[in-house]
């Protein structure tokens, strides 16, 4: 896998879920097919990624490690990437 120049933002529309865009954003950012990342499940479960931002408060936000990469999800559902320092 690549490393991380600069940190990479995307959004979740209403049609894709938190976690996908999760995995599309890494993917992006560290120069990976998305089927080459490790899975999410191994950094935070997915489903309750997912349920966290359905209906989540403004202002809230949810930070972890995955695949080299620092993963931000803000209540608008918002993805930013950075790299793990």
């Amino acid at each position: 896998m690549s490393t991380v120049d600069s940190s990479s933002t995307s959004a979740a529309d209403g049609e894709t879920s938190v976690s996908f865009a999760v995995v599309e954003a890494v993917s992006a950012a560290v120069e990976t097919p998305p089927l080459e990342l490790p899975p999410l499940a191994r950094a935070i479960d997915p489903d309750a990624l997912n349920a966290l931002f359905t209906d989540s408060r403004p202002g809230s936000q949810v930070e972890f490690r995955y695949a080299g990469c620092v993963v931000t999800v803000r209540s608008d559902r918002t993805v930013t990437v950075s790299a793990d320092d």
